[in-house]
């Protein structure tokens, strides 16, 4: 069997496997096909095969293994040929640094996208990479620079957008609202985006927005039917199509934020009990979270002790992966248990 048949094979097979979501078998066939491609000197076969890859780990939430894959893609000559897959490549990176918890690198990548020609990238490309750059900003505490890209991301818009790149944006473009006191802007651009990702057939998509969404108006203050429907929709859609491990976990701290904000700090403390072991390996991120909320619930329930170690605990891990803002939070809340101990 020649290289480009044993190509077309594995890719073919990589699909199959994405669609029993066996996704294991989907990077060992993308790897193959990748190889194969290499072989018959298929630069845009062995770009896409490997990106697959990339993608596909960073759906597993095997982070290091995506970071790593798109390292050895940027060193081979094919990708300098194929600028958009590159842009789509340090997107993925970005995403992975973020999900480590890992703010400035993550930021730092994104503005290397960023500065790719962007005449050489596609409209989804170049949305894509903008999308990136203003949540990496507004992570990262630049809110206010984050809303200056994101008025930019909305006038890349076209006049009339496919559903998904004009949902994608206008969630982007919503978080920066959100994150830079916007609040009315925040929502209206949500609305927009739940309109336009509504359209598209991608339940697992869905499940994301909804779940990013209510996260956002948690941390706005926004306790309303509308948060809870959105934390409801994300549950709804975690159940059917299982997206990854990561996302699951982010579901259930979204939960128990909507527990502790409603008045049931205990069922939120044992929603969170629940993943606290698990995340502490592979995500410091979520643990820093997990712990945040834990130590306001503890103290709803009266654990000053147990709650301040909480908070002493989140606002370390939030300092060590670069989260300044997040870390900040957890001092107000050591703050404030150390002026109610006294």
């Amino acid at each position: 069997m020649d290289s480009n048949t044993a190509f077309i094979l594995n890719e073919y097979r990589a699909r199959q496997a994405v669609d029993r979501r066996d996704y294991g078998a989907a990077i060992e066939y993308s790897m193959i096909a990748a190889a194969k491609a290499a072989e018959a000197n298929d630069g845009w076969g062995f770009c896409r095969m490997t990106f697959n890859v990339a993608e596909l780990q960073l759906g597993l939430g095997l982070m290091d293994e995506c970071i790593a894959t798109c390292g050895n893609l940027f060193e081979t000559d094919a990708i300098k040929q194929y600028p958009d897959y590159e842009s789509r490549a340090k997107v993925l990176v970005t995403r992975a640094m973020h999900n480590r918890g890992e703010m400035g690198d993550a930021l730092v990548t994104a503005r290397e996208a960023s500065r790719l020609p962007m005449q050489e990238l596609s409209s989804e490309g170049r949305l894509s990479v903008q999308h990136v750059l203003v949540a990496a900003l507004a992570e990262e505490g630049d809110t206010e620079t984050a809303w200056e890209e994101a008025v930019r991301l909305a006038g890349m818009l076209d006049d009339e957008p496919q559903p998904r790149v004009a949902g994608m944006a206008y969630w982007a473009i919503g978080n920066a609202g959100f994150m830079s006191g916007r609040i009315g802007a925040g929502l209206n651009y949500h609305r927009l985006a739940a309109e336009s990702l509504a359209m598209v057939d991608d339940v697992s998509l869905w499940g994301l927005f909804n779940k990013a969404s209510a996260h956002m108006r948690l941390a706005s203050g926004l306790v309303t039917q509308e948060t809870v429907e959105c934390i409801e929709r994300a549950e709804v859609a975690y159940e059917v199509v299982r997206v990854t491990e990561i996302d699951g976990y982010e579901i259930t701290i979204t939960r128990a934020w909507w527990e502790l904000e409603t008045g049931n700090p205990g069922i939120a403390d044992k929603l969170l009990i629940s993943i606290e072991a698990k995340v502490a390996g592979p995500y410091p991120f979520l643990l820093g979270r997990t712990l945040q909320l834990r130590a306001r619930c503890l103290d709803a329930l009266g654990q000053e002790a147990a709650a301040m170690e909480c908070a002493q605990k989140s606002e370390r891990i939030f300092t060590e992966v670069g989260a300044e803002v997040l870390a900040a939070d957890s001092r107000k809340i050591r703050d404030a248990l150390g002026q109610s101990a006294r």
